[in-house]
């Protein structure tokens, strides 16, 4: 086989697969979003505070969004590397989010008395 066969039948063999430095910058990408998440969140939760019209719903939201989108990172990251940390910060993270959904849901679909 000569060089442009070779190069030939190894693009054949990797299309569809993502290669290690595409890769490592979805993951570089992944934990730089969810850092900005998390600011994002606490500004909203910020202004919340100081504003005259402070909901607690809003604060809900936002940590139920966070805390789920963390958790599914951590999970993800826990099955592919086996590591007792990342379960454990699934179950952390997973925990906030539910229970702050759990009370937006209940506030948003309780009837007013």
């Amino acid at each position: 086989m000569n060089k442009d066969e070779i190069l030939e039948k190894s693009r054949a063999e990797s299309r569809g697969h993502v290669d290690e430095m595409e890769q490592a910058a979805l993951g570089r990408a992944g934990s730089i979003a969810a850092a900005v998440g998390g600011l994002v969140c606490m500004l909203i939760l910020l202004l919340n505070f100081i504003s005259k019209n402070s909901d607690p719903k809003v604060a809900f939201a936002a940590w139920s969004v966070y805390g789920l989108m963390q958790g599914v990172q951590f999970l993800v990251k826990y099955v592919k590397l086996r590591r007792m940390h990342e379960l454990v910060f699934t179950i952390l993270f997973m925990l906030i989010g539910v229970t702050a959904f759990a009370f937006l849901a209940y506030w948003l679909l309780a009837k007013p008395v």
